[in-house]
């Protein structure tokens, strides 16, 4: 597979690690001021369809948990990629 954002290429193991470690700006997290709640967004780099999906952990934990959001945020990125893009 190859990175949509960079001309790295790898399995999907590798990518998905890839994408968390070079690429974690691809995934906003922050405290939705409607509902309170912390949430990630995130666009395709290539069809730009968005995802904004609501997290069940607090705001205040958002340091310990980042890398784990960004790594299941990513995850769902490449089933977009493998589903929707050659």
């Amino acid at each position: 597979m190859t990175c949509p954002f960079c001309d790295f290429e790898g399995h999907r193991m590798d990518l998905h690690a890839h994408l968390t470690d070079e690429h974690p700006e691809a995934i906003s997290i922050y405290e939705d001021p409607e509902s309170g709640k912390l949430v990630f967004e995130m666009s395709c780099p290539l069809c730009h369809k968005s995802v904004k999906q609501p997290l069940k952990k607090s705001a205040h934990l958002l340091a310990e948990y980042e890398r784990e959001i960004r790594m299941v945020a990513f995850d769902l990125l490449l089933y977009h990629l493998m589903d929707n893009h050659e």
